[in-house]
């Protein structure tokens, strides 16, 4: 009988290990904020750097100086944010911004502009992981 209980414990735990772990997983939006906030405390101490890298990474998709003018407005993270909304919604950078500053969340501009917060939060991330 004790062979049993311990089974039986056993079986409950590799049950529901799994399902905490899924549930501790951060929704887009907050999975979203956590990303800004990082990049911009790492790339935040070396802004022209940042900026070489940036536009590296985005050499296809958005000007040099439309980069340039993102960086000197936003925040690190949130320039990333911005040039991927941009990018993914064919609307100007200027825009996006212009909505972040009037208060709306990421969602809410994403939502605007017809794009699905998920994909921004994958190409932030790739950006996260391509900069290194």
């Amino acid at each position: 009988m004790r062979k049993g209980n311990v089974l039986a414990a056993l079986m409950v735990f590799l049950l529901l290990v799994p399902a905490a772990v899924y549930g501790a997983r951060f929704s887009e939006p907050e999975e979203l904020d956590r990303l800004v906030r990082k990049i911009s405390e790492r790339q935040s101490k070396d802004m022209k750097t940042f900026e070489k890298k940036t536009r590296a990474y985005f050499f296809e998709e958005q000007k040099p100086e439309t980069i340039a003018a993102v960086i000197k407005q936003v925040a690190p993270g949130e320039a990333i944010t911005v040039i991927v909304l941009s990018n993914l919604s064919k609307k100007p950078a200027q825009e996006i911004i212009a909505m972040k500053k009037a208060g709306k969340t990421w969602q809410e501009i994403a939502d605007n502009n017809s794009v699905k917060l998920k994909a921004v939060v994958k190409d932030v991330k790739d950006f996260r992981l391509g900069i290194g």
